[in-house]
């Protein structure tokens, strides 16, 4: 992460031109809607900082409530909804529904198995994309593969037509989607550990 940061401070992004040096730069879309690199640089720290000391994470939240009845980290969670949804009420951003969503098409049912699908690959990897990210800054190995997963993928996904957009799934989104959830369901049987009941 540190030599891609090195690399857009060499090639920095050129107000109008798509490519700087050896790096592409979104002109349009979500890739293209971010904030200055200092102002993410010093946010992402100090939201790093106390998702790390507060072991943040939407998954364990559920996991821990339901199996240990434990709510501290399900109220990380529910503060995080709860200060987006006023935050997207007061800058006017608020849509329910996948209408009138960033980059959402409406097709319920291929929005929801996406889901699943996602779903199901972070808790075969023992937590959300963000604490995968939190974990990956302390030195996690595993983590830091499944970072660089999620960002290969991604790079795939937006270059092969696996990806969505508003005007629907991509040509490939539908199978990508079915041979993801074969994948993980693969996965998750056959490295199952079985516990030994005495």
């Amino acid at each position: 992460m540190l030599a891609f940061l090195a690399l857009m401070f060499v090639f920095p992004q050129v107000q109008g031109q798509d490519k700087s040096g050896v790096l592409f730069y979104s002109q349009k879309g979500p890739g293209s809607m971010h904030a200055p690199l200092l102002v993410s640089l010093v946010i992402g720290l100090c939201v790093g900082f106390l998702a790390q000391r507060s072991r943040f994470c939407t998954m364990g939240a559920i996991r821990d409530f339901v199996l240990f009845k434990q709510s501290h980290l399900l109220s990380g969670a529910i503060a995080l909804v709860v200060v987006a949804f006023i935050t997207n009420l007061i800058l006017g951003q608020f849509h329910p529904g996948f209408a009138k969503q960033p980059v959402a098409h409406t097709m319920s049912l291929w929005n929801f198995a996406g889901m699943v699908v996602a779903g199901l690959a972070f808790a075969l990897a023992g937590g959300c994309p963000g604490r995968q990210l939190f974990l990956a800054g302390e030195g996690d190995g595993h983590a830091a593969v499944f970072v660089l997963g999620m960002i290969v993928g991604a790079a795939f996904a937006h270059n092969f037509g696996l990806a969505s957009s508003a005007d629907g799934v991509g040509p490939y989104g539908i199978a990508a989607v079915v041979i993801g959830l074969l994948t993980c369901l693969f996965i998750g049987f056959t490295m199952r550990k079985e516990v030994a009941v005495a």
